[in-house]
Parts: structure tokens; C-alpha cells; sequence
């Protein structure tokens, strides 16, 4: 992370189970120079107001508002007001996009995005969030989900060929043999890609089988199983730092905020409560 005098500061990150670096800043008077890179963008200003130059015209983004970027697309950067902006980024490599436009059944042709200025809430939404799990202790296997429809819903609603996911059956099997392998290493690192080798599907496509079937996505649904377990376990009494670890959560404060969301009440106050009728 870098800071100044005029408080600006940016930070790049690296994902590596995503392979996806990400960037955040805050800018008042530092600018872009023209340059172009080999990869996709994807930015957010989240508060203030950016102007970029590209492709011979030049743009002001609000908050709220997108800016997607095609490798070799020239441009620049600035704040658009005195405040300066907030600003997030994705840059998604040409594999990246190679492996999201498999799931439209053209894993050989990367897609193009006319639109250098985008304004949708939903996908706004989805890259804030995306950036957040990031920088969190959110799961692999959630990180993974969260990207890949981030993806293609970008390449669904802009990009230059109209495309659409194929439909989605039941598949039973598939999501039996799914649940099956949560069930059996909830305790472990469970990515979305050994998921999805286990029961012979691509990766999102097995996110859209299993949300339609278990009204769910896999993510979830595994949080819930770890979530069952810890619950065994605090009733037993075991140290909460144990049943965090124990049950596949990546911190003990992860653990603590994930468990109150779906059950109510802390680890702690769930432990004290079942640990004590356990012992009258």
C-alpha cells in the first residue's frame, strides 16, 4: 500500500486461488498516464467522480458506476471533482475470460465489450462484494462462485455476441455426489474446481445445478454443513478456537460472524447455553 501527504493511497492484491489480482485506491490528484494492458479491467468508483479518455472520447463515471476495459484499449484516469474518487478494480486475464466463455460453450473465442462506460447496480454489487470476500476470509470455494457469475453475467449482458448459459437440469447425481463430498471434508480446503471435478461437471455450471436443486449455491450449502458440526461440538464444550479450526472455518472471528448470521446468537453464547443443559 502506498500513502501521501494528500492522503491518496492504493493497494494491489493478489488472489491466489483465483489468480486474479485486484486493486483499490483513493485518488485526488493523481493521474493515469496513457497506457494499456494485456488483460481485461473491470473498475467501480464507489464515491467522488472519475473521467477517463479512451478510444478518442472522454468519460466521467459517477459513483456507482463501471468502467470495463478490453486488453489494448488505450486510456487514462483522473479524478472528475476536487474530493477525487474511490475507486475498485478487477483485471481478469484472457484465461480468465477463456474459462467463463467455456460455460457459453466457446471455450476458444474471448469476448469483446463495446460499452467502455456501464451502469448496473446488480453487477456493481457483485464487483464490491467480490472485492470484499477477497480481502476477507471468505472461502475459496465462495470466492470462486462469486467470480465466475460475476463473469459471465458481464459477458451475458455486454459483451459483443448476445450469448446465453445452457439450460440446467436436475442432474441428481451430480448434486448428490456434490452434497456427498461436503458432507464428507467440510473440515478441509473445498474449492469450487475439486467440486466440480468430483462429479464431472464445469465449475458453473455445477453452481447453476446445484443452486436450482438445493435452492442453494454449493458455497452455502457447505457453510451450513461446517455450521451443523460446530454446533455438535460446542454443545460437547470444546475450546471455540478448536471447533473454528475443527470445522474448515479459515478464523475463529470468521467463524464467530458467519455462525451468528445463521444461527442467531454467537459461538460462545450457543456454547454456554448447550454446554450447560449437557451437563446438568
Amino acid at each position: 500500500m502506498t500513502h501521501s501527504q494528500t492522503d491518496e493511497w492504493s493497494t494491489l492484491r493478489h488472489d491466489a486461488d483465483l489468480q486474479l489480482d485486484v486493486f483499490q485506491a483513493n485518488f485526488k490528484t493523481y493521474a493515469f498516464a496513457r497506457h494499456w494492458h494485456d488483460y481485461y479491467v473491470i473498475g467501480l468508483v464507489e464515491a467522488g467522480a472519475q473521467s477517463f479518455w479512451c478510444r478518442n472520447a472522454t468519460y466521467t463515471t459517477p459513483p456507482g458506476g463501471l468502467i470495463v476495459l478490453n486488453p489494448g484499449d488505450p486510456h487514462t484516469g483522473q479524478a472528475a471533482v476536487a474530493s477525487g474518487f474511490a475507486y475498485r478494480a478487477l483485471y481478469p486475464t484472457l484465461n480468465h475470460m477463456a474459462r467463463a466463455m467455456a460455460e457459453f460453450g466457446k471455450p476458444a473465442q474471448l469476448p469483446r465489450f463495446p460499452s467502455l462506460r456501464i451502469d448496473d447496480p446488480a453487477l456493481a454489487k457483485a464487483v464490491r462484494g467480490l472485492q470484499i470476500a477477497i480481502g476477507g476470509a471468505h472461502s475459496a470455494i465462495e470466492r470462486e462462485s462469486r467470480w465466475l457469475s460475476l463473469l459471465t453475467t458481464l459477458i451475458q449482458r455486454y459483451g459483443t455476441e448476445r450469448l446465453s448459459l445452457p439450460a440446467v437440469g436436475g442432474e441428481p447425481r451430480a448434486v448428490a455426489g456434490a452434497r456427498a463430498y461436503m458432507e464428507a471434508h467440510y473440515a478441509e480446503r473445498v474449492t469450487l474446481a475439486m467440486l466440480a471435478a468430483e462429479v464431472g461437471l464445469s465449475p458453473f455450471h455445477l453452481v447453476r445445478v446445484f443452486q436450482r436443486a438445493a435452492g442453494m449455491p454449493p458455497h452455502v450449502y457447505l457453510e451450513s454443513v461446517r455450521i451443523r458440526h460446530a454446533q455438535r461440538l460446542l454443545a460437547a464444550g470444546r475450546p471455540l478456537a478448536d471447533v473454528a479450526y475443527a470445522t474448515g472455518f479459515s478464523s475463529q472471528s470468521h467463524f464467530t460472524s458467519r455462525f451468528r448470521q445463521s444461527i442467531g446468537v454467537t459461538p460462545g453464547a450457543f456454547r454456554a447455553l448447550r454446554y450447560s443443559r449437557h451437563g446438568e
